[in-house]
């Protein structure tokens, strides 16, 4: 899976930022100030003082990245769901519980989520006034976490060996990180089957979840990741939330992600950085870590900017197809009172997204432009973005290979853009220009290559070239590799 993520240097520059005014974490969770949209309010009431930033933005970090150009964005999760959001949690560690803390934790889910969309409300097209969010499923390493479990309670006990290679690459591993990870039934996964249109989710959509969030043990505190799968925090993080006494900037930061939002940990003008200039006004933002604890007011008009960008693709949003009803509740709570209001909304779903189709063939590269395009021999030019479509997973990355290599591959692409939206499998079959092992690079198969390929396998490292290592041509670099890659240097040192 991608992960947008908050890193360990940037957690630190939250409690202390020499850039800004210090920040700590308060003790309970800082209310965001939303200028809420009247009624008929567009694209057109941007202050003009936002406009260069937000398009730059749009431009060079969002458009570049691809990170809205999947319909699996949370704007895509609350049109498809009539404006609910579903959610299972990944409950990754070995601390209780209880039934109390379960039934908070989807209050703070759904008060970050509309901390975000209260922007859009009486903004332009968006049809919703609340979002309503459920938590409809645990995933468990342990069941005895979940204390007081009710009948009506989901709970899934599958696991699959844990990839935390991404939590200690960044440092922002605390002690030791769980082997197992938990998973829901992904069969009712929004996040893996959006593209296919013909998919029929067991028992209706109704029966699906949208997102994960995942509380993992062992990892920092003030840190996290995020992308259109879901959220990321630690289990302490998670449970401080709970208890009010966490901020909550670093989930809403990495729901930011959900929604196609980028980091800011470049520089001024940067391709990972942030806007010439800087931020409007001297302002800060969410996404930059440690410049902001709340959706600022550039943040939230920016999140107006990109849904007039979504709403304006074609097919992307039916908002005038006849409609159905939902009911929205919202609450407001004082000293003295509480007051109740339900509100009809109505919302449509679309019916039409792109013609998506599954090609499996095999052939040789001629042309590769890495992150943009790759042309084969007989099957022309086909496009794609950073590693959206590959969510990982570096045996399937187009930007690990050549002009000239051979390869087999399955991918699934739109028809109309010819833009690749994931890879099903993908395998070198002939590389007529490398030399094989040699995994840093520089034109020989060496005991320095043998060193390299081992200190990765041990998490201390990274190649330059893991195709090359690739001797069983099974698309991935592991220990096997490594054996052959050993038994072949002897092989040439005693034929020298």
């Amino acid at each position: 899976m991608k992960k947008k993520w908050l890193s360990a240097a940037a957690a630190a520059v939250l409690s202390v930022c020499a850039l800004v005014a210090p920040i700590s974490v308060p003790n309970t969770v800082t209310p965001v100030a939303v200028q809420a949209a009247s009624s008929g309010t567009t694209l057109a009431d941007m202050p003009s003082a936002y406009q260069s930033a937000a398009e730059w933005i749009l431009q060079n970090r969002i458009i570049s990245e691809g990170s809205v150009k999947d319909w699996a964005t949370i704007y895509d999760q609350i049109v498809a769901g009539n404006g609910t959001l579903k959610y299972v949690v990944k409950w990754q560690s070995k601390q209780t519980i209880t039934l109390e803390q379960r039934k908070q934790l989807q209050t703070v889910l759904e008060t970050a989520v509309n901390d975000w969309t209260d922007w859009l409300v009486g903004y332009e097209n968006w049809p919703y006034t609340h979002v309503n969010v459920q938590i409809v499923g645990w995933a468990v390493l342990d069941q005895n976490c979940l204390l007081d479990l009710q009948p009506d309670e989901t709970v899934y006990t599958t696991t699959i060996p844990a990839d935390t290679s991404y939590i200690t690459d960044g440092n922002m591993a605390v002690s030791e990180l769980p082997t197992l990870e938990p998973i829901g039934d992904e069969t009712r996964y929004r996040y893996i089957h959006w593209a296919d249109q013909s998919y029929q989710y067991p028992d209706g959509y109704e029966n699906r979840y949208d997102m994960y969030l995942q509380a993992t043990q062992g990892m920092i505190d003030m840190g996290g990741f995020g992308y259109h799968w879901g959220q990321q925090l630690s289990d302490n993080a998670i449970l401080g939330l709970i208890a009010g006494t966490s901020s909550m900037h670093i989930l809403e930061h990495e729901m930011g992600h959900s929604f196609g939002l980028t980091d800011f940990y470049g520089g001024e003008g940067e391709s990972d950085g942030f806007p010439p200039g800087g931020f409007p006004d001297g302002g800060t933002s969410i996404m930059m870590a440690g410049s902001s604890q709340t959706i600022t007011n550039f943040d939230g008009w920016f999140f107006r900017y990109l849904w007039s960008y979504l709403a304006k693709e074609d097919g992307r949003f039916n908002l005038t197809a006849p409609s159905t009803t939902t009911t929205a509740t919202t609450s407001e709570t004082t000293a003295e009172t509480t007051e109740t209001t339900t509100t009809t909304v109505t919302t449509t779903v679309s019916e039409t997204q792109p013609a998506y189709e599954t090609v499996s063939f095999t052939d040789t590269i001629s042309e590769i432009v890495p992150n943009t395009s790759v042309t084969f021999a007989e099957y022309g030019t086909f496009f794609f973005q950073g590693d959206s479509y590959y969510h990982g997973d570096e045996s399937k990355n187009l930007s690990h290979y050549e002009a000239g290599d051979k390869i087999s591959i399955q991918f699934t692409y739109d028809r109309e853009s010819d833009m690749i939206q994931r890879v099903d499998a993908l395998q070198l079959e002939e590389n007529s220009h490398k030399v094989i092992g040699d995994v840093n690079a520089d034109g020989q198969f060496t005991i320095a290559d043998v060193v390299m390929v081992q200190k990765w396998l041990l998490g201390s490292g990274n190649v330059t070239d893991w195709t090359a290592g690739d001797y069983n041509a099974d698309g991935q670099l592991n220990g096997l590799d490594l054996c052959s890659m050993k038994q072949a240097l002897r092989k040439e040192t005693q034929e020298a």
